[in-house]
């Protein structure tokens, strides 16, 4: 019965259950602080590109734009780290002009580019994408996948998501073809 008594009051060992029991919590935090501003640097970095191109596009720098082009340009401007190639299959672009008579707006499809489908390098159907005319308001949103480094940190929860477990950066920006 001693032996059992003086094993019950022994406190070696609790300094491990606190440090069990805190380590899961402030690592969670760490990662998912990490995780977010790592995502805030891309999204900054996609949005500085995105807003380079479409000054140029604006501008009539881009006499005859395709999609494919709008894409690359946008990758070659500031996505750091990665291949052109990777950039433009994780984007998808929906562009078309507002209507300034009553200044409806098509809605632009929800979903990026799905990975599993094959890489459509023709032009989008002109329902999603269009060049528009001198004078005309365009609306322009820009969708770019990213894959959390850490699923696990619950940052990914508080981002749109897609179905294959991917965060969606979302630039959107509204500009007027110049005349000309």
């Amino acid at each position: 019965m001693t032996a059992l008594r003086r094993y019950l009051q022994d406190e070696g060992g609790t300094a491990t259950i606190e440090f069990l029991f805190v380590f899961p919590i402030i690592f969670l935090v760490f990662t998912a602080s990490f995780e977010s501003s790592m995502y805030m640097a891309r999204y900054i970095m996609f949005d500085r590109a995105v807003d380079l191109v479409v000054r140029q596009l604006r501008l009539g720098n881009f006499p005859s734009v395709t999609h494919q082009q709008l894409k690359q340009s946008i990758c070659e401007s500031g996505m750091m780290g990665e291949s052109i190639a990777a950039c433009t299959n994780r984007m998808r672009i929906w562009m078309q002009p507002v209507n300034t008579a009553d200044f409806t707006m098509a809605a632009p499809p929800v979903p990026c580019v799905d990975k599993a489908d094959e890489i459509n390098v023709g032009e989008p159907p002109a329902n999603e994408f269009a060049i528009g005319t001198d004078n005309d308001i365009m609306l322009m949103r820009i969708c770019m996948k990213e894959w959390p480094m850490f699923p696990t940190s619950g940052i990914s929860v508080k981002m749109p998501t897609q179905p294959d477990g991917s965060v969606a950066m979302i630039v959107t920006t509204v500009f007027v073809n110049e005349p000309g």
